[in-house]
């Protein structure tokens, strides 16, 4: 009788092993296709004030390996502006600025800025997180009718959330 009694428990073991094995094999396989990944259920963003909005944004790996972020900003202002640099600064600290930009920017347009990161270490497929500032003058005809770089400088803050992508 304690035969038959060993018999069944290792048929009982045996049977519920192998749901065990399947059940491991398909946690695991959903594991490697990066579904239960943070960073995969971050959205991505890129917020700046109302007016100076940010409408589109990548942030990807060249073909030279430099991470590079491009963003587009529109301007809805109600008047004109004058792009006069930007800053980004990565969540280790390092702080990205170009203050080369003299451009006009007419109320209602798009304009695109390019920026290389280069000591960013951004591994493709891994999200960053960065802030962003803008420093602009305003066109507006009761401040700087002219238009010149001699107006008041105004800065806006943002963010961006972006997944590293490749070129």
């Amino acid at each position: 009788m304690s035969a038959k009694k060993g018999q069944a428990a290792m048929e009982y073991l045996m049977t519920y092993g192998w749901a065990l094995v399947a059940l491991v094999v398909v946690i695991g396989a959903i594991m490697a296709t990066g579904v239960f990944n943070p960073s995969y259920l971050i959205a991505e963003e890129c917020t700046l004030q109302p007016d100076l909005a940010c409408t589109g944004h990548l942030l990807y790996i060249d073909e030279g390996g430099t991470p590079q972020l491009g963003f587009r900003i529109n301007n809805g202002l109600g008047y004109n502006i004058r792009l006069r640099g930007a800053k980004i600064i990565a969540n280790d600290g390092t702080t990205y600025e170009d203050y080369s930009y003299n451009v006009m920017i007419p109320q209602g347009t798009e304009y695109d800025i390019d920026m290389p990161l280069n000591e960013l270490g951004a591994i493709k497929g891994e999200t960053e997180k960065l802030r962003v500032s803008i420093n602009y003058v305003s066109c507006a005809p009761e401040v700087n009718p002219d238009c010149d770089s001699g107006g008041p400088e105004h800065t806006i803050s943002g963010r961006i959330v972006a997944h590293v992508e490749e070129a």
